[in-house]
């Protein structure tokens, strides 16, 4: 005989939700488990039964993650990049926190639970009632603002569902336009809409960085949130100083130059291990691009090594960086490598370096 389905069972999400906000964690809601819109991300997105085919329901847990960076200023010889003040230290730490608390709840009553890495997570995020989008593409909830990232858990527990519309109304008036504003690449192309292509969040996962638009990344390593810190209902959103988990110790202003040499150990044990997901190139591409807009000449024998880099986005950041460096070392080290460098690509890179170098190539 088939098993006969659970019936929805509100006292157990009652006790779910009660469960997971006694652990710290800032919201809970509960969606179907049908497919959700998907959208281009930095990965392939997954649904809920892809992963659990007995799933009912999706389970979103919510948690601030606005803190204070902590930067220190560069200095001559050694620029420092930054992090942004949106999660860079607090997302992994506490994404397990979330699993460990869902996933040990509903298993110890008998259901499973599979966390969803890949689903998408904002439309879940919104369908679950936890917010809405803002103009600018993220979700603003209601009482933390947009300073909210979110995990999400596949189950075949019978859970209360919630089933709010993805249109809804939005919390933006209708002539706030300051993330719009604020976007240092414009970005924000409409309203509520968002070009990947020159999202600065985007590149800093590896994606290719258009050569006219790499000034705008400054010294960023890894996020953005120009759009999240000039939003109203960010504002008065306190930095959150208690976890319910000890947080990365990371830096938040790294120093550049040993980003370009250093093993795969060191990157790990220097940056934050939710800017780590985006692996060690994505990491010395972003190193790599911030010291070219630093302006220090101390960068040019560090970037005379990732000029042979085996990947050609690395090779073409480093020609651009040091012909935004300029100076005779950098000159010299752009000629030597046109001469042997065989990608196409990387070669209009070099050329492009050497004209801003001072220096013209046939």
């Amino acid at each position: 005989m088939s098993r006969v389905p659970d019936r929805i069972d509100p006292r157990l999400t009652a006790e779910l939700t009660e469960h997971v906000l006694a652990a710290g964690i800032d919201l809970a809601g509960v969606l179907s488990a049908d497919p959700l819109p998907e959208s281009p991300a930095v990965y392939r997105h997954v649904q809920a039964r892809e992963v659990l085919p007995a799933a009912r329901a999706v389970v979103v847990a919510g948690f601030c993650v606005r803190y204070e960076p902590r930067l220190q200023p560069s200095r001559p010889g050694a620029p420092r990049g930054r992090f942004t003040p949106y999660g860079s230290r607090a997302f992994q730490q506490m994404n397990a926190h979330c699993e460990a608390t869902v996933g040990s709840f509903l298993r110890a009553r008998g259901y499973a639970a599979a966390p969803l890495p890949r689903l998408p997570i904002k439309p879940a995020a919104v369908r679950a009632g936890l917010g809405r989008y803002g103009r600018h593409s993220v979700v603003v909830t209601p009482r933390l603002g947009a300073w909210v990232m979110f995990s999400c858990f596949a189950t075949d527990a019978p859970l209360v569902v919630v089933e709010q519309p993805l249109n809804a109304p939005v919390p933006c008036p209708p002539d706030c336009r300051r993330c719009v504003e604020a976007c240092p690449t414009g970005a924000i192309t409409a309203d509520y809409e968002v070009d990947r292509a020159r999202c600065v969040t985007n590149w800093l996962w590896g994606y290719h960085v258009p050569p006219e638009l790499r000034d705008k990344q400054e010294n960023r390593m890894f996020g953005c949130g120009e759009c999240l810190l000039a939003c109203p209902r960010n504002q008065g959103v306190q930095p959150r100083r208690d976890y319910p988990v000890p947080i990365d110790a990371a830096e938040d202003s790294p120093e550049l130059i040993p980003l370009l040499t250093a093993d795969e150990a060191h990157l790990r044990a220097t940056l934050p291990a939710f800017a780590m997901q985006a692996g060690v190139d994505a990491m010395r591409g972003n190193a790599i691009i911030a010291l070219g807009n630093s302006g220090d000449p101390a960068a040019v024998d560090a970037l005379a090594a990732t000029l042979h880099h085996e990947k050609p986005q690395l090779r073409g950041y480093t020609a651009w960086s040091l012909g935004r460096l300029g100076g005779a070392k950098a000159r010299r080290l752009l000629a030597a490598a046109r001469i042997r460098e065989t990608d196409a690509a990387v070669v209009r890179e070099i050329d492009r370096a050497l004209r801003e170098a001072g220096e013209q190539t046939e």
